[in-house]
């Protein structure tokens, strides 16, 4: 069964991922913070589970990279990979644009001419933004879940630090 963030509006994806995620600050010591609590609460909600955790710079340098659980393979590395190009690109969480996609019914080939090969619209990617500045500064990755959980788990990780 479908979680119902499937059937929230674009406006509505806005709204979750706005100020209520936007931190007052971030540097590699909130990243290592950031990434620390999100790997504790994984290790509680999904004990069963192998969960990538990822935060970068919006250049790409890794801040923080872990994973848990038995079973996460190189495969989930790429994952992370290819949700963060897509916030890196569009300034938005992976699975804002892959539900903006499915509202549109377009491969992302067709409606943005790049390779989903190297672009993944899974929910898990979003974007770290800071108050008074209006670009993107990094991202925190979540995967190993199912999109919709990796991409609530994210949400509610950076709703502890905003």
């Amino acid at each position: 069964m479908p979680h119902e963030i499937y059937s929230y509006t674009l406006e509505q994806l806005d709204e979750l991922e706005g100020s209520k995620i936007t931190l007052p600050e971030f540097n590699t010591e909130i990243a290592w913070k950031i990434g620390s609590y999100a790997r504790e609460q994984s290790l509680v909600k999904f004990p069963n589970k192998a969960i990538v955790i990822d935060i970068q710079l919006a250049s790409g340098q890794v801040l923080f990279h872990t994973s848990t659980g038995a079973g996460a393979t190189v495969d989930n590395d790429k994952w992370v990979e290819r949700k963060v190009n897509v916030v890196n690109r569009f300034g938005k969480s992976s699975f804002f644009v892959g539900q903006k996609l499915r509202i549109k019914k377009k491969p992302i080939e067709e409606a943005f001419l790049i390779s989903s090969l190297e672009f993944a619209t899974h929910g898990g990617c979003v974007p770290i933004r800071i108050k008074n500045l209006d670009s993107v500064v990094g991202t925190l990755t979540i995967s190993g879940l199912a999109q919709e959980e990796d991409h609530l788990f994210a949400l509610q990780v950076l709703e502890n630090f905003a």
